[in-house]
């Protein structure tokens, strides 16, 4: 089960580490930027609080993640109570539905879903996910329901040898993506949860492991100490690695490029890739490639001619008609920056206009604080070199006004 991938077609390319200046005097990132520097969108989560239960089965309600009792799953519990063996077609029986594997189908005769995940622990007995609809407002009264619902619970559903028990996989949410992923010897095959959180909406992955037949949080993505950084219209993919034996984490969706800021839900940017492994204890990045294309030149110029490396700035233009002249050298390119377009060289923070496809400004972008608006030209091979770039101040109140040097 696939969490979603490059554009088809993209260009992948790696590019080393370039320094980023973010706003209100805050120390400047690099273009590689690192999950751990990103600014968490929301709180962390913790796992379930461990509550006693009799040995008879009967059991107060956990809490969930907002401090309340788990209600919805003290409900799912009094369902399972009804299923005395490890019987997976009793147990859609009682759920008014069937067991499905991952790569089938899900039934359209039932809003509740229950996914056969296989044997995780080695007892014998898969475990099971229980994907359920919730009433709009409330947690009661759902179970077997076919209302329109607006919120969805996951649980995990695992036998213990006696009865079913079931341990929440991720706060209620509209949809959620799982899969089974291996995580190595150190913690075996886990469950991998991915929910979207926030306006917009981003991917979280959090990594669960089945302890004493309960979903266990292992990993979580949101955590302070997480390395993990999520892309705006980001998607999540599993992918196994051959020579790390293992499932590797991939997310692919638009970069946030700290020196050439781009309207959130606009067309401007560039998306990146991101590939992460399991080190033991976390999923760690191990790789970052974006996808060439206009803004991604735009933005390595900026940001190259930010650290004064005009060596680099050199490789991303047309030298001869960037320079407009016949012998173009990196010493003329050099001076020219210093002498003209000196705001490159300092701590600025540009930022990307929206506008359509065959417009003026499509890849137009401004310096607010000194009224200036650039519009570049590229090359049409595939390559994306900055052939040209002029300037014009332009005010609130005015088109245009002083050409660029």
């Amino acid at each position: 089960m696939g969490y979603g991938g490059a554009p088809a077609g993209a260009s992948w390319q790696y590019w080393p580490p370039q320094v980023q200046v973010a706003s209100s005097g805050q120390q400047a990132q690099t273009e590689k930027q690192t999950p751990e520097d990103a600014q968490k969108s929301v709180d962390q989560t913790t796992p379930e609080d461990e509550q006693g239960q009799d040995r008879m089965g009967s059991e107060a309600p956990r809490t969930s993640e907002s401090g309340q009792p788990d209600e919805l799953r003290a409900e799912i519990q009094a369902v399972l109570e009804n299923v005395s063996a490890p019987d997976l077609a009793a147990l859609g029986r009682a759920f008014k539905t069937i067991v499905r594997k991952p790569d089938e189908r899900s039934s359209e005769l039932s809003s509740t879903d229950l996914v056969d995940l296989g044997d995780l622990d080695g007892d014998g007995v898969s475990e099971v996910v229980l994907d359920l609809p919730v009433t709009a407002g409330s947690e009661e009264d759902t179970l077997g329901q076919a209302a329109s619902p607006s919120l969805r619970g996951l649980y995990l559903l695992s036998w213990d040898g006696t009865r079913w028990k079931a341990s929440r996989l991720a706060p209620l949410a509209e949809s959620f993506q799982f899969q089974v992923v291996r995580l190595g010897e150190s913690a075996g095959r886990c469950i991998a949860v991915v929910n979207e959180i926030g306006e917009p909406a981003m991917p979280y992955p959090a990594i669960f492991q089945l302890r004493e037949h309960e979903a266990a949080l292992l990993w979580d993505g949101r955590a302070e100490n997480s390395l993990y950084n999520a892309f705006e219209r980001g998607q999540i993919e599993f992918r196994e690695d051959a020579k790390l034996d293992q499932t590797n984490m991939i997310e692919t969706g638009r970069a946030d490029p700290g020196l050439l800021r781009c309207e959130r839900g606009g067309h401007r940017g560039f998306n990146a890739k991101c590939v992460y492994h399991w080190d033991g204890q976390a999923y760690v990045p191990e790789r970052m490639e974006y996808a060439a294309g206009p803004d991604y030149t735009i933005y390595r110029f900026i940001a190259a001619l930010h650290l004064h490396d005009f060596r680099s700035a050199y490789t991303l233009i047309d030298p001869g008609k960037f320079l407009k002249t016949g012998a173009p050298t990196l010493e003329k390119f050099h001076r020219m920056i210093q002498e003209d377009w000196p705001e490159f060289l300092d701590d600025r923070i540009f930022q990307a206009r929206e506008a359509g496809a065959g417009s003026p400004d499509a890849l137009a972008f401004e310096l607010r604080e000194k009224h200036y608006v650039y519009r570049p030209t590229l090359s049409h091979d595939g390559r994306f070199l900055l052939t040209g770039l002029e300037r014009r101040v332009e005010t609130p109140s005015e088109d245009s006004g002083g050409d660029s040097p």
